[in-house]
């Protein structure tokens, strides 16, 4: 997004979240943490007098933002609304932060439900996909094909369906392909124990690339895409998944697609792997579906109607 801005000559800047580089134990320890917000709090403060407006991604960081007064708009990306919000220690800061700002976006439909209460005039903005930023699919023909759980293994992802959808493609496999996931999230050791071969976090580059190299991406239980599921789709990789029912009115070209079944996603996934024709044809129809729908330049234009309207 803030390379299409650059090139239309808007002035945007991204300043990311604080991230401790040491640990909070002893008291030197606390000050020195302590400190490193300060520091980022003063250099969030110092860049806030040169714009007219923030643009704030995550209800999480309204808990920091607070403290500057400072015009602002929201993007709610998903755990922070769906979850975080009614957590007590978090509930306060989200839910004033929410109703305080200018304006509010949401990134997945299924967030509606969770914020539609606090901001009736919430806007969904879907996740935008930049696919000249993408790796191309690049599938090693010769080596055993790939499926892979892009998805942690969370409860905010489904991750009891998850698991039992790997489950089922392990058993269905005989040495045909291999199930792979993340080792994120607090299930990993459930999902090691079904026999998934876990991978470590990497960079999100290395991520893509390794996304680009699986023959078949499985997203999450939730029903929702979120951005591992729109990577896959940008890539070209086949993405198998269920779908919220009524969420997505414009069709994505998903496999399975229907309410959650991890015996029935399975073996349409199986099924569906021996055709590479039909494969193919489903990662055209993935990249035609992101650029119509989520191109990152569609983004920039609403944002600025939205940034249009507030400051109006």
């Amino acid at each position: 997004m803030l390379a299409d801005a650059r090139t239309r000559g808007l002035p945007w800047g991204f300043y990311p979240r604080a991230v401790a580089s040491s640990g909070r134990t002893g008291l030197l320890g606390r000050l020195r943490y302590a400190g490193q917000g300060l520091s980022w709090l003063a250099g969030l403060a110092k860049r806030s007098l040169r714009v007219d407006l923030l643009h704030i991604h995550s209800g999480s960081m309204l808990h920091h933002t607070r403290f500057v007064p400072k015009k602002y708009v929201l993007t709610l990306h998903g755990t922070d609304i769906r979850s975080l919000q009614y957590e007590p220690q978090w509930q306060k800061s989200i839910r004033d932060g929410v109703r305080r700002a200018a304006s509010v976006m949401y990134t997945t439909p299924d967030l509606r439900e969770h914020v539609i209460g606090l901001r009736p005039d919430a806007i969904y903005l879907p996740v935008p996909v930049t696919l000249s930023t993408l790796p191309r699919r690049s599938v090693d023909e010769s080596g055993t094909p790939r499926i892979f759980f892009v998805s942690r293994w969370d409860d905010s992802k489904g991750a009891v369906e998850q698991l039992a959808t790997a489950r089922e493609l392990i058993r269905l496999s005989r040495g045909r392909y291999e199930v792979v996931g993340l080792d994120w999230g607090p299930h990993t050791a459930a999902a090691a124990s079904a026999g998934v071969n876990l991978v470590p976090k990497m960079s999100h580059q290395d991520y893509l690339k390794f996304l680009a190299g699986s023959a078949v991406a499985v997203g999450q239980s939730s029903g929702v895409l979120g951005s591992s599921e729109l990577e896959a789709l940008g890539i070209g990789v086949p993405l198998y998944m269920p779908l919220g029912e009524g969420l997505y009115p414009d069709s994505p070209p998903v496999g399975w697609g229907n309410s959650v079944d991890p015996e029935g996603l399975a073996l349409c996934l199986v099924e569906e792997l021996v055709d590479g024709h039909a494969m193919d044809e489903r990662a055209r129809e993935g990249l035609r579906w992101i650029d119509e729908h989520h191109s990152t330049a569609a983004t920039v234009d609403r944002l600025l109607e939205i940034y249009g309207q507030v400051l109006s």
